[in-house]
């Protein structure tokens, strides 16, 4: 048999796959790899997340393969799961966006100044700066790309050789960070 098996049979390849056969893995992903990104990639108009996705998803395939149903299609499990996996990012990618719309307002409008008015009370970005200079190297990296240099979170993922999601994760606990530092002051 090789390295090559064919994946004609469902069934076959199914039960291939739950004991672990690498080579009918491999035939699976080889064949369905590039539809499925091409899927997530029109309903996630990114590229890169999409081939994330549809990475993670056989990552997911291959560690739960044991579970899957040789009755059922194959083909049709991965483009459901595809799909879903679709929608829950673009729902995140709202979620994110709103987070970070409401974010932005409350740093402009400056909680902190209960009266505008009061001269003694420093400005934000006197308190902001420093905090900044407090966080650790990679978290102060990514605020100041994002925040300062105006960076998408695909962008300094890119350019700092991590995942997006890592940046949002280090751009989530940096500005809870940031708040809770700001607040004692």
């Amino acid at each position: 048999m090789g390295d090559s098996f064919d994946i004609s049979d469902n069934r076959r390849t199914v039960l291939a796959l739950k004991s672990g056969n690498e080579a009918a893995f491999k035939a699976v992903y080889m064949a369905w790899s590039a539809t499925l990104r091409r899927y997530a990639e029109t309903m996630l108009h990114n590229e890169t997340d999409a081939r994330e996705l549809v990475q993670e998803l056989f990552v997911t395939l291959w560690l739960n393969r044991r579970r899957l149903d040789e009755e059922k299609s194959l083909r049709n499990y991965l483009l459901r799961a595809t799909h879903n996996n679709a929608l829950r990012e673009c729902q995140r990618q709202t979620l994110r966006q709103h987070r970070e719309t409401l974010l932005k307002a409350e740093l402009a409008a400056n909680p902190l100044a209960e009266d505008p008015s009061d001269a003694e009370d420093p400005c934000p970005e006197e308190l902001l700066l420093p905090a900044i200079a407090r966080l650790p190297r990679q978290s102060r990296r990514v605020v100041e790309m994002n925040y300062f240099e105006n960076k998408k979170h695909a962008t300094i993922a890119s350019e700092l050789s991590i995942s997006r999601r890592t940046v949002e994760t280090i751009l989530y606990k940096a500005l809870r960070r940031l708040r809770g530092e700001i607040k004692k002051i």
